[in-house]
């Protein structure tokens, strides 16, 4: 960001190293941010407001234990500076990986601005988290209509709920807390490998409808893993008013995601879909909550 000549000189440096693919992740936090991170660069960049921290640099340390830099720029525009960042090295850095924390509630004037400017270097990304508090569903339906996600959506914030999740196709991951807006048909149109869903109006015969629809293959054929709250624990037969088989609780089921990761569950129940796949599904509990996991897997 300095000067057109340093810019130059760090893409020719780049060009000519292996590895050179990197993730990006930006947020429109408070402090909005700019991290990239690959083979061989860690780095954090925050704007901020505080004239204080303008130029401070303090050394991180990651959860896998990389450490990295984190380096404030103070801005009286932040939105305008960190648009500034994020243009700097989409030129300079080549992203296998783009992921977004959106912060509704942060910049609400300008949020159609930066789903605006993200749209205008790409028509897709591969992550977005939704964070806030949210007046309107608005923004969220805003971003959702003018950006393509195509591995992971996680909803961490209360939309109305009247709230129609315009994306369909399928996706690796998709993560909902609160679902109150989460309906039998929304349900049946969600296409992904792992889906969590917390705190939704569906009622136990729904569930079992849901179930049902899935052991003849009418919906979610590519589904790893599911977990979804259960409004009325008392009423579990009304779920498994079907054919199914009570499985001893150490048989340990182990399912195949999309990134060829695994996860295993120890279950309380087996399903069979009509193609052979077996769902197990075991309860548990979230707090005061009860919730149903089940992992898809084939067993010889």
């Amino acid at each position: 960001m300095t000067s057109l000549k340093s810019k130059y000189f760090i893409k020719k440096f780049l060009r000519n190293i292996r590895n050179t693919r990197y993730n990006l992740l930006v947020d429109t936090n408070k402090e909005p941010r700019v991290l990239l991170r690959g083979y061989e660069i860690h780095f954090e960049l925050k704007i901020t407001s505080d004239k204080t921290k303008n130029g401070q640099r303090q050394q991180e340390v990651s959860m896998t234990g990389q450490k990295y830099d984190r380096c404030w720029i103070y801005s009286e525009n932040l939105i305008y500076q960190w648009t500034k960042a994020v243009k700097t090295v989409l030129e300079i850095f080549k992203f296998r990986r783009h992921s977004v924390l959106f912060y509704i509630d942060k910049f609400p004037t300008q949020n159609k601005s930066i789903v605006d400017f993200m749209k205008s270097l790409t028509p897709s990304i591969e992550s977005c988290e939704f964070h806030g508090k949210a007046e309107t569903d608005d923004d969220v339906e805003y971003f959702l209509k003018n950006l393509k996600v195509t591995e992971f959506v996680r909803f961490n914030l209360k939309l109305s709920d009247n709230f129609m999740f315009p994306q369909y196709h399928y996706l690796e991951c998709l993560s909902i807390d609160p679902g109150n807006w989460v309906t039998l048909d929304q349900l049946l149109r969600f296409h992904g490998s792992e889906i969590f869903i917390h705190d939704s109006p569906l009622t136990n015969y729904e569930l079992n409808q849901f179930l049902i629809l899935w052991m003849t293959s009418q919906c979610h054929q590519n589904l790893s893993f599911l977990l979804i709250n259960i409004n009325d624990p008392q009423s579990l037969e009304t779920i498994f008013n079907l054919p199914h088989e009570m499985i001893n609780p150490n048989v340990e089921r182990i399912g195949r995601l999309a990134n060829n990761d695994t996860i295993s569950l120890r279950g309380d129940i087996d399903i069979k879909r009509n193609d052979g796949m077996t769902g197990t599904i075991r309860f548990d509990w979230r707090l005061d909550k009860m919730i149903l996991k089940m992992v898809v897997s084939w067993i010889d």
